[in-house]
């Protein structure tokens, strides 16, 4: 996709706040990434950092800037500052997520297990240990309700692809969901038939960020 290059300048103020700004959000997005997995400091300090960047943006005025350009910019250091309130004021998440006891089947309560969150824990590249631990079952436990389900515990083989393509396809899917992250990404590839593993969709956000893409 074709973009407008900004004239070579040397000491140009807007273009050293804009390269340190993508690297914020850069650094931001792996710790919304990370989630809930992050220092609380990590994430105190992101959010400084991201409410510098937001002050600087609203009074920025650069006449090589389109202002629908910076508006972008601003809706996704709030998208990304807002991540960070959320976990700073919600309470860890349940262990056993997905997981429930059937108590009408008489004798010894069976467990009910959410499949699908499973497989999709899977998909994002979790061993089947850590995806059972997180539903609170043994493996073994998952491996049997995965059978009765006449569902495979095999990860589908990985779409081969190149950087560029995968790219085009990633910069595709966050126009139309800016706000997305790597997980929601990986699931419109996966629609797609493109079985892609999750840090390389990673590194394909960061590489087509739109921070990113404006300073280029």
């Amino acid at each position: 996709m074709a973009h407008r290059s900004r004239p070579p300048q040397e000491n140009d103020p807007v273009h050293s706040f804009l390269t340190h700004a993508a690297r914020i959000m850069q650094e931001t997005q792996f710790i919304i990434d990370s989630l809930p997995n992050v220092e609380m400091f990590s994430v105190e300090r992101a959010l400084r950092q991201l409410h510098a960047v937001h002050y600087v943006l609203i009074n920025l005025d650069d006449d090589w800037l389109e202002q629908d350009e910076v508006e972008g910019l601003i809706d996704s250091v709030v998208a990304s500052g807002l991540s960070l309130e959320r976990f700073q004021t919600t309470l860890p998440p349940p262990r056993n997520i997905g997981t429930s006891r059937d108590v009408h089947t008489g004798g010894r309560p069976r467990y009910v297990l959410d499949l699908d969150h499973a497989i999709e824990l899977h998909a994002m590249g979790n061993p089947w240990d850590a995806v059972a631990d997180a539903l609170g079952v043994c493996r073994r436990t998952l491996y049997y309700h995965l059978e009765r389900a006449g569902l495979s515990p095999e990860r589908p083989a990985f779409t081969e692809m190149d950087n560029e393509t995968l790219d085009e396809h990633v910069a595709e899917i966050s126009l139309k969901h800016p706000l997305a992250g790597k997980s929601i990404v990986q699931g419109h590839l996966k629609a797609q038939g493109l079985h892609i593993p999750v840090v390389h969709v990673q590194e394909s956000l960061r590489r087509v960020d739109a921070i990113g893409v404006i300073i280029r």
